[in-house]
């Protein structure tokens, strides 16, 4: 017979054993929060493609879709730093993304610029600067394990975006490239920005302006984060 010691002993081992699994189970069920930023709007048009359409127009369109399209998976959570045509600042933005702690941060543009031949998407990725980890509190070693998770795992998602638009633009992919973002700039967040096409581009304008080619652009984009998140 056991032992009122042996008892109490095994309760506690039954009990650390059944906290320990429920936070396993909880970390396993917790859904991915992702942040996705439609470039401009409201008085912020960004590049124009005719008289009626304007990059605000092409992002905000493409980011309802994603959301859409990703609204009935139970892993992850989408929000928008805009969800109609409004003025949203560089500050409102980082607020959002404050406020919101996301796991991941999208942001979608259209390209502009560089004469009528440059056409194609491109996709960057952040360099993160020492500003981002400033405010982080955890230990110097920590804080660069984390600046090195946060830059493979933006590069990471970078290239799966990357394949599922070449399907969607075959020869048209102008590579990932790594550069300052000005939204996550100061913040230690995985993120890409991507710039679906050209403007000033006329066979990539007529595809932006496609609303078949922005729920083809919003389907790869969508397919890739839950493929990132599977």
């Amino acid at each position: 017979m056991l032992d009122k010691k042996k008892i109490l002993l095994i309760i506690g081992i039954l009990t650390s054993l059944l906290i320990f699994i429920s936070g396993e189970s909880y970390a396993a069920g917790k859904k991915k929060i992702i942040l996705i930023d439609p470039a401009h709007g409201g008085k912020e048009q960004g590049i124009k493609l005719n008289k009626d359409v304007s990059e605000k127009d092409i992002t905000l369109a493409v980011a309802l879709s994603i959301k859409q399209m990703l609204a009935r998976e139970n892993n992850l959570e989408i929000y928008l730093t805009r969800d109609s045509d409004k003025t949203v600042d560089m500050e409102d933005r980082k607020d959002s993304i404050n406020k919101v702690n996301p796991d991941f941060f999208l942001s979608l543009h259209v390209n502009g610029g560089f004469g009528k031949e440059a056409s194609g998407f491109e996709i960057y990725y952040p360099e993160f600067s020492d500003d981002a980890v400033k405010g982080k509190k955890a230990a110097k070693d920590n804080k660069s394990q984390l600046k090195n998770k946060c830059r493979n795992d933006s590069l990471r998602m970078a290239k799966v975006i990357q394949d599922n638009m070449n399907i969607l633009f075959p020869r048209k992919n102008r590579g990932l490239r790594k550069a300052d973002l000005p939204v996550t700039d100061d913040i230690l967040i995985p993120a890409v920005s991507v710039e679906m096409g050209f403007a000033t581009n006329p066979e990539d304008k007529k595809k932006l302006l496609s609303v078949d080619t922005q729920a083809e652009i919003s389907k790869a984009i969508a397919k890739s984060i839950k493929s990132f998140y599977r």
